[in-house]
């Protein structure tokens, strides 16, 4: 892998998810992102128990409690191929969008996207898959 960032998106039912990583001093950071496409409104997914749990972390490891985790290259490599797996399965991506309802009830997301656009987010998408 390279030591660029690397940015996935994809497509569910409710919610747009980006799974990034960018490379730092001290290896990567992974970061999974939950967007509402209706309003843009973002929130970093890792922690969610839906998510965390596909990573088989161990129960020790603070990871499990951040929103954005520290890795090296080769477990950055190994989070992009299980997330990819967690959004492509329609039964954890129902379960996932579920909890992520309900958080958005409990009003747990504060992040605003200023230059949202759906369309431009979409169009990305496509051109990336052809």
């Amino acid at each position: 892998m390279k030591r660029s960032r690397r940015l996935k998106r994809y497509i569910g039912n409710r919610y747009l998810f980006e799974v990034e990583s960018s490379p730092t001093t001290r290896g990567f950071t992974f970061t999974i992102t939950a967007i509402d496409p209706r309003s843009g409104r973002r929130s970093h997914i890792n922690n969610l128990n839906g998510i965390v749990s596909e990573f088989n972390l161990d129960e020790d490891d603070p990871r499990n409690e951040e929103s954005s985790w520290w890795a090296s290259r080769l477990e950055v490599e190994h989070f992009h191929v299980v997330a990819g797996q967690i959004f492509r399965n329609k039964h954890m991506l129902k379960q996932i969008e579920a909890t992520l309802d309900e958080d958005r009830r409990l009003g747990e997301w504060s992040n605003t996207r200023e230059e949202w656009n759906l369309e431009n987010w979409i169009r990305k998408v496509r051109s990336k898959s052809r």
